[in-house]
């Protein structure tokens, strides 16, 4: 404790703009004068309650759309019954454009409303026990859980009621109204299955077993792009609630108040440590608690996206909402579905999608038959399945890129171009290097960027690749900087292709990644990606590909080495060498020039010769040395 007291008391000498923001205007207050606001219009708005402190219920003012806003929705858990899901439809129809958003934490937001309508619609919300207190800023915000939690044939532990109890304890108190230092994510999860993100937020309460008793293992400190680590704690149900109370409360009192860069729990473990947390975690809560055990969560399954059979004979229909972009008509049928054919539930997912509970199998094929199946899919390619972006520049002041859209596109060249292809992918869209998109646990991860290229401003994005959700997460590994936008879709095709070819039969990407993309440097990927499309810009047939040659190599020169070797056979038609070891060519012929057998430009031919050289002073090291010869072609 004393170390937490120090190094606390050192990082809060000094306080950041939204600390003294707090000292002298309350959130008690914003929320007082919204009656008042709404009836004198717009321009009466502080701005402190504008662009904070209305945040603190879901009010979010949106510069993109000039005196319009946007209200977030919390649906704890992400279960909506039909009159939740029916209200929200109609809300967003009257007020809101007749547009919704699905987030990736089992929100929902509405756009386009004007202030004098807010109060009204909050009292509309509020009347189907449907709440948007806390879910901006300092707060703790919307619990996620197994979107099938209580329904799934793998759902060990029911976590609904233990996430109420959690919810309970600062839902609408005074005490916990914008009384963090930065904003809290919390997850649960009781089921075999990764159905939620569950290691990627501040506190993590996951399936597992300890001698014989299921309960859960504590993961703290995750964040978008970083993956929240064990803290050795083994609770039953019943104790997760007080354990999250007392870590709420040492968080509030401890956690740092300088840099709002640095806030979120992650940076307060950083500088303490897990053990020295935990150990002011029990004392907070005058009790100790057991060790870690046997985390269950890693196994892999249940994230179909047809259908999915439940433990009572129904089954959990999906709908596949691209990049979450919803409408108010399409919660309406969806509801009418659910009440008509199933169980009257539906259940938001983390990737922006839903399904509808509870229907039998004679009712499946009228279900589908509806006409909101015919725009949002129930099996959609795998690029449209699991495809989430946040919101973009239309309506984020923060989006660098359209974002939305240019997810869409991406996934419609894909999906035209490998139509049957099976498996799983999760691209994952960040509209800027805030991360609401989540990129860094995206298979393939975009976050928009602004750069120069050639003297002008260009908008594109960094590509990251290899997020995990399973086993012990890991975020994604920047792949390519500065990729414009246009060229995005002929990049990521260089990459579905070799997945395409070399995946085993239902293989998802990111077994695929761990079983072959991994035996790569990050570069040779890049060069893989960057050589072949420059090849079909120059309109040459030439291309190279993920084989043996450079599988498991142990430097970037020997992977250069193998795509040379490549080269050299496709245009000759033989080998450069009877051994594709360049530790085993030293007693070899120098290789004939491949314009002997074919017509090459002769840049080309230089750069395969520098790749496959038999002296090691003139044989490429490292890629970046092929990147300027690339330029001259």
């Amino acid at each position: 404790m004393e170390k937490l007291k120090k190094i606390s008391q050192e990082r809060n000498k000094r306080i950041n703009k939204i600390e003294l923001l707090k000292q002298d205007h309350s959130p008690q207050e914003a929320w007082e004068r919204l009656e008042y606001y709404a009836e004198k219009g717009f321009s009466s708005i502080p701005e402190h309650d504008l662009n904070y402190f209305f945040k603190c219920f879901g009010i979010f003012y949106r510069p993109a759309t000039p005196e319009r806003f946007m209200i977030r929705v919390r649906i704890p858990g992400g279960r909506l019954s039909y009159k939740q899901a029916l209200k929200i439809g109609q809300v967003a129809k009257q007020y809101g454009n007749d547009y919704i958003d699905l987030t990736t934490r089992m929100q929902i937001e509405l756009r386009y409303i004007r202030i004098e309508d807010i109060p009204h619609i909050l009292k509309e919300l509020e009347s189907v026990g449907i709440t948007t207190f806390q879910t901006g800023v300092d707060n703790f915000r919307n619990i996620v859980q197994d979107p099938l939690d209580g329904v799934a044939f793998d759902n060990v532990i029911q976590t609904w009621e233990i996430l109420l109890k959690m919810q309970e304890i600062f839902l609408k108190k005074e005490e916990w109204v914008c009384k963090l230092p930065r904003k809290f994510n919390i997850s649960i999860s009781g089921s075999f299955s990764n159905r939620c993100n569950v290691y990627g937020h501040d506190a993590c309460f996951v399936l597992a077993e300890k001698d014989g008793i299921f309960g859960f293992n504590v993961f703290l400190g995750g964040k978008v792009g970083a993956i929240a680590r064990p803290a050795d704690v083994f609770l039953m149900g019943d104790e997760v609630p007080p354990f999250f109370e007392s870590l709420g409360k040492v968080f509030k009192k401890y956690g740092f108040k300088d840099s709002r860069n640095k806030n979120r729990l992650k940076y307060l473990i950083d500088a303490v440590g897990v053990e020295e947390l935990i150990k002011a975690v029990e004392i907070e809560g005058g009790r100790g608690f057991e060790k870690a055990g046997t985390t269950q969560t890693p196994v892999i399954g249940g994230d179909k996206t047809e259908k999915v059979q439940l433990k009572d004979g129904t089954f959990a229909l999906h709908m596949v909402v691209p990049s979450g972009i919803f409408s108010g008509s399409a919660m309406i049928e969806a509801a009418e579905i659910s009440k008509e054919y199933g169980s009257g539930e539906l259940r938001l997912t983390v990737e922006q999608n839903l399904y509808i509970i509870g229907i039998t199998e004679k009712n499946l094929q009228e279900a589908l038959s509806q006409p909101v199946f015919k725009k949002y899919k129930n099996k959609d390619s795998i690029f449209f399945s699991d495809l989430i972006a946040c919101a973009g520049t239309e309506h984020c002041p923060f989006g660098v890129i359209s974002n939305k859209p240019d997810a869409i596109e991406t996934a419609r060249y894909l999906t035209e171009k490998f139509p049957d292809l099976d498996g799983k992918l999760r691209m994952y869209w960040s509209a800027c290097q805030k991360g609401c998109g989540i990129h860094g646990l995206g298979d393939i991860g975009f976050v928009g960027v602004k750069f120069r290229k050639d003297g002008q401003p260009v908008l594109g994005v960094d590509m990251h690749i290899g997020g995990t959700i399973t086993g012990e997460s890991e975020e994604g590994k920047l792949l390519i900087k500065n990729l414009p936008l246009e060229n995005i879709k002929y990049y990521v095709e260089e990459l579905i292709d070799e997945y395409s070819r070399l995946k085993k039969k239902k293989e998802t990407f990111e077994d695929f990644y761990r079983r072959v993309l991994k035996r790569l440097s990050k570069e040779a990927v890049r060069f893989l990606m960057v050589f072949n499309n420059l090849m079909k810009e120059k309109g040459l047939s030439y291309r190279v590909e993920i084989n043996d040659l450079v599988l498991g190599r142990y430097s970037e020169e020997e992977e250069i080495f193998g795509y040379g070797f490549q080269l050299y056979r496709q245009i000759t038609g033989k080998n450069p060498y009877t051994r594709p070891n360049i530790l085993e060519i030293y007693d070899q012929p120098q290789p004939e020039k491949p314009s002997n057998f074919s017509d090459i430009p002769k840049s080309l031919e230089n750069i395969i010769m520098k790749m496959i050289s038999k002296d090691p002073k003139k044989r490429y090291k490292v890629f970046t040395e092929i990147d300027q010869d690339l330029k001259n072609l």
